[in-house]
This record gives structure tokens, C-alpha cells and sequence, in this order.
């Protein structure tokens, strides 16, 4: 009976009103989005509102420095190295980012979207409904996404606003750095989609939550120590090639990151070093591994369609 609830439970998020398949799958995203944000998730909770009060009060009240990017000078570097606030954000408790925070959520809030369906057989009774396999993958993917957004893109976006009222909000300041908004949206939408699409691969091989969110976790951070460690091997050896750091999901979407604010890559972990990657190397692995993620997500839940 009780696993009767909960499917009962989940099904409540169809309305009469929602006939065609794009209004069902908006539907499902948008009710999934407000679920997250509920009472009834307070870990989700405390961590938005820990990652807005950081910004408000680091990035909004003491705030120094030029924005969006101010230069670094190094004495054993002729390389001119940017530090760019939007980009700083998404760094580690050290350089004053939010990433730690970024991952956790993410990883709490996409390791039962899928698994728990899993679990419970309820991804059957969704299937029968007049939507396909994408579109219940796009479904479980806009709240998680959503609710990064509100983390990623948003708070830069009122630090955008904040520093353009401290310009007196002249629109001369806007021309002068007009693409700014746009750079800051579209790194949020990697960000968010990145880690959205890598949280709901663990969601969907692993149908246990708890360690769907720890499995989510361990791989973002285990790899980025790992592929930081041999970087330095290579380093130290003689023979290091850069483009290992592709191996990392921090470091590609840094680098990422470094190119859609047109600035130079550097690598910090172990002092600054200069990175050379070619963008179609960096945007190739990309698409790879997101790829990838998709179509194992596609493949783990036609094999249940297969065994139903």
C-alpha cells in the first residue's frame, strides 16, 4: 500500500488541462522545480540560501576590485592573466567560488529524480502516458536545471546589476561591456546543464538516492584531484600536455569558462600555469561526454522498457 502511495503521490503532478505532450513535459519540469524548492526538501533549501547570502555578502557588500575582470601580474610571468569575478564565482572555498556548494546541490537534488522512479516502477506508468523517452528525460531535466540556474547565472546577474548601479546606472556602462549578460547567461546554462545532465546519469545507473548523490559527488571532485595529480607528474617529468585536464568536468568547464569571457586559461592548483588547448578540442570533449551521459541515460531506461 504504501508504495501504491507514493506512485499516487508522484502522479499528482499531471492536471486534467495538460492534453499535449509539450504542456505534460513543461508541467512535470515546472511542478518537479517548485518540489525542489519546497518545505519538504530543506537541505535544497539551506544550501540556496547559504549560496545567496555568500553572494550577497561577498560579491555584492564587499565586493573590491575591477569588474567583471582586473589583471593579474606575476613576476615570473609574461603572460597576461585575467581574474574575472563571474568566473572566480565558480572556483573553490579557497579563491573565494561557490563550487563546493554548486556540486553539493546539484548532487542532492538530481539523485532521485530518475532513481526513485526506478525504484518504485513508476517510470512504467509515466512511459504510458502519451510521452516519449526524451520527453521524459527533458522533464526530469528542467527542474534540475532551473534550480541551478537560480544559483549560477542569477546571483551573477544581480552582481551585474549591483555594479551597474554603482556606475550610476549609465547606460554608457552597459555599451561598454555589452557582452557581459550574455557571457554570464550562457556560462550558467553550461554550468547548470553540465552538472544537471551528469547528476541525472548517476541518478539513473545508480537507483539508490543517497548513493547516486555520493557516486555524483566523488566524480566530480575525485577526478579533478586525480587528473590534478598526473598533471603534475607530466609536469614535473617534462612532458606535459595540457589537454588531460579535459578529463576533468571542473577543469572543462573552467576552461570553458576561460574562452566564452574571451581570456586566457590558467591552471592554479599548482601555481599559475598557462593552458594551451585548442576551443574545438575543449567544446569536442564537451559534447562527448554530455553526449554520452544522454544516451546512457536513453539506453538505462529502454533496457526497463525492455524488462517490463
Amino acid at each position: 500500500m504504501k508504495e501504491k502511495a507514493q506512485v499516487s503521490e508522484r502522479f499528482r503532478e499531471f492536471k486534467a488541462e495538460l492534453t499535449s505532450r509539450p504542456s505534460i513535459v513543461l508541467g512535470m519540469g515546472l511542478r518537479g522545480f517548485l518540489r525542489l524548492l519546497s518545505l519538504k526538501n530543506p537541505w535544497t533549501l539551506a544550501l540556496v540560501a547559504l549560496i545567496w547570502l555568500w553572494t550577497l555578502g561577498f560579491y555584492v557588500l564587499l565586493s573590491t576590485g575591477d569588474y567583471p575582470c582586473e589583471n593579474l601580474e606575476f613576476w615570473d610571468s609574461s603572460e597576461d592573466f585575467k581574474r574575472c569575478q563571474p568566473l572566480v564565482y565558480y572556483n573553490d572555498l579557497g579563491l573565494g567560488g561557490l563550487r563546493l556548494f554548486l556540486v553539493t546541490l546539484a548532487a542532492i537534488s538530481s539523485s532521485g529524480l530518475i532513481a526513485n522512479d526506478m525504484t518504485d516502477q513508476s517510470l512504467h506508468l509515466y512511459l504510458s502516458r502519451p510521452i516519449s523517452r526524451l520527453d521524459y528525460l527533458i522533464a526530469r531535466f528542467i527542474p534540475v536545471f532551473l534550480l541551478l540556474m537560480c544559483v549560477t547565472a542569477l546571483p551573477n546577474l544581480i552582481v551585474y546589476v549591483n555594479q551597474w548601479g554603482e556606475a550610476g546606472l549609465e547606460f554608457d556602462w552597459v555599451k561598454n561591456h555589452k557582452w557581459l549578460l550574455l557571457d554570464i547567461l550562457i556560462l550558467g546554462s553550461f554550468y547548470s546543464a553540465s552538472y544537471s545532465i551528469i547528476g541525472l546519469t548517476f541518478s539513473t545507473a545508480i537507483n539508490r538516492e543517497s548513493w547516486a548523490a555520493g557516486a555524483f559527488f566523488l566524480f566530480v571532485y575525485g577526478s579533478a584531484i586525480i587528473i590534478e595529480i598526473f598533471y603534475l607528474i607530466m609536469l614535473e617529468s617534462g612532458v606535459g600536455d595540457d589537454r588531460i585536464l579535459l578529463l576533468s568536468v571542473i577543469h572543462l568547464l573552467d576552461i570553458i569558462g576561460f574562452y566564452i569571457f574571451n581570456t586566457q586559461p590558467f591552471f592554479t592548483a599548482f601555481g599559475i600555469q598557462g593552458i594551451d588547448i585548442a576551443d574545438i578540442e575543449v567544446f569536442g570533449v564537451f559534447i562527448l561526454i554530455i553526449g554520452s551521459c544522454g544516451i546512457f541515460v536513453n539506453w538505462m531506461i529502454s533496457q526497463m522498457e525492455a524488462n517490463k
